[in-house]
């Protein structure tokens, strides 16, 4: 997958400005903000230029802003029950997820050789957005653009405490405590579909209790795991973290 628009274009600034909704001062931030690593792209200095970097720093300014929005939209959350609904907002699975709607991957510029970066990318682009931000106009612009931009559009706060970032996992700690064996078989599939490899099936000590088909192990996994907590009518105790209102 190769992007051709290079990222000097003013076609790309267009878009970002767009996107972004407020006016780009440092180009070159942005740039780099949206160019991968298989590009091998190096400076004057001999500087790779990527967003790995800004990556690093999107995360951290991301888990800040969250931290402290959770912090006040909860006043009476203790410090465990506020750290599990952090994790739910900045786990990978949501914010490839808030990526993907965002139309951030339109301005990946990816070497044409390199098919292998992975669902991940996606949460990197925002992350290394967030980072671009800040280094271009300052924290307290970037804290407004995540509160206003991607926690109050993509965040269902008052559904929070339902989701389950990993159904797999989810299921294995209902078995603990139940005191169940739950047994994950995956098994490679031979349909007539060439794209869905692998089937996961679920025991329930020792009898079967879900079965999925899909592309990927973990993903065959977590279809399966998801049907199965659908069928044991089980799902996620409130965390009880009052907002006071």
């Amino acid at each position: 997958i190769f992007n051709s628009r290079m990222a000097t274009s003013g076609n790309f600034f267009v878009q970002i400005q767009q996107k972004l909704g407020f006016r780009v001062f440092n180009k070159k931030i942005y740039e780099e903000a949206f160019t991968h690593s298989s590009l091998n792209l190096k400076d004057s200095n001999g500087k790779a230029i990527n967003f790995e970097r800004l990556e690093f720093l999107g995360d951290a300014l991301l888990t800040a802003v969250v931290t402290e929005y959770l912090y006040f939209y909860y006043p009476k959350a203790k410090e465990g029950n506020l750290t599990k609904l952090r994790a739910k907002i900045v786990s990978r699975t949501k914010l490839n997820q808030i990526s993907k709607e965002m139309g951030l991957f339109e301005l990946a510029q990816i070497s044409k050789n390199n098919k292998n970066f992975g669902d991940d990318i996606h949460g990197n682009l925002l992350e290394s957005l967030i980072g671009a931000i800040f280094v271009d106009i300052g924290y307290r612009k970037t804290k407004s653009y995540v509160i206003k931009e991607i926690i109050k559009p993509f965040i269902d706060m008052s559904n929070l405490d339902n989701l389950v970032l990993s159904y797999k996992a989810f299921l294995i700690e209902w078995g603990q405590k139940e005191k169940k064996e739950i047994k994950f078989i995956i098994q490679d599939n031979f349909g007539l579909d060439p794209k869905v490899c692998y089937c996961a099936k679920i025991l329930l000590d020792d009898e079967l209790l879900a079965k999925s088909k899909a592309k990927s192990k973990k993903k065959a996994e977590e279809k399966a795991a998801k049907i199965a907590a659908r069928i044991l009518k089980i799902a996620p105790k409130p965390i009880h973290a009052s907002n006071g209102k």
